[in-house]
């Protein structure tokens, strides 16, 4: 018995199969698929000539958009938007930053602003943190 290693595996046709009383399963998903694209096929072409075309495209694209759907909507597990902004750790930055600002004597002023406005970012998101935990 020799295969070829490359040999790929090939889905059996629906002409490969056998038909009539119990040959197949009853939810069988190739079955469906078979018989949906038989239906579509005969809509295509029992329409005009100039609109089959347009029809098949249009079938193809629905197809996808459809089944691209659903498989957006089984992986879809993490957060949707953007999570919230917490100027509580900007905070903290802004006073990592002000510490060497406020110990040398030129940038002293400098340094009590940033502290300053590094303590309004504190407190902005203690009230923020508060009140999104109530709601």
């Amino acid at each position: 018995m020799t295969t070829s290693v490359g040999a790929a595996y090939k889905r059996p046709l629906a002409d490969d199969r056998p038909t009539g009383p119990g040959s197949g399963r009853a939810g069988d998903p190739d079955r469906e698929v078979e018989d949906l694209s038989r239906r579509i096929a005969e809509v295509v072409n029992s329409a005009g000539p100039g609109v089959r075309g347009d029809l098949r495209e249009y079938a193809i694209e629905l197809l996808k958009e459809e089944t691209e759907q659903s498989d957006v909507a089984h992986e879809s597990v993490g957060p949707a938007g953007p999570q919230p902004f917490n100027p509580l750790a900007i905070a903290l930055l802004l006073v990592l930053a002000a510490l060497p600002l406020l110990l040398s004597i030129v940038f002293a002023p400098v340094g009590l602003a940033v502290l300053v406005i590094a303590a309004i970012m504190a407190l902005w998101g203690v009230i923020v943190t508060v009140f999104r935990r109530r709601t």
